[in-house]
């Protein structure tokens, strides 16, 4: 492993904040248009919920894309950012579409987000730089 990528905790925190992208990614794709939003998103509150999981989903998007440039490997960059695309869809039809079509589901969505930047600015960063 260390021929193909010489920092295995930073490859670890890299997949799973890329993981929780492309999850974020399936989920928000199947709000828009808004009048393909389930009717338990309909409205103002359903509207404000996913464009703020919008928002956190850029934001999430260019962490991920910032520190991966800056610790990894482009190579490691592809091969598993690439592997992390292809599967993640099939953990997205497992979660259940009553939950992740919710207002909870949305939240609990800004919530893996904002747990996934928080691994991006952790202090294990201090631990992957070497």
């Amino acid at each position: 492993m260390a021929g193909i990528e010489p920092n295995g905790l930073t490859l670890a925190l890299f997949a799973a904040a890329f993981a929780a992208c492309c999850l974020s990614f399936f989920t928000l794709v199947g709000m828009f248009p808004p009048s393909a939003r389930p009717q338990s998103i309909a409205g103002a509150a359903g509207a404000a919920l996913v464009f703020a999981n919008l928002a956190l989903l850029v934001i999430l998007l260019a962490g991920v894309a910032s520190f991966a440039h800056q610790m990894l490997r482009w190579t490691s960059i592809v091969v598993f950012g690439g592997l992390i695309f292809l599967f993640v869809p099939a953990a997205f039809q497992v979660i259940p579409s009553a939950w992740r079509d919710s207002r909870s589901g949305l939240a609990v969505l800004g919530l893996v987000q904002i747990a996934a930047l928080a691994l991006l600015l952790s202090p294990l960063q201090g631990m992957t730089a070497s």
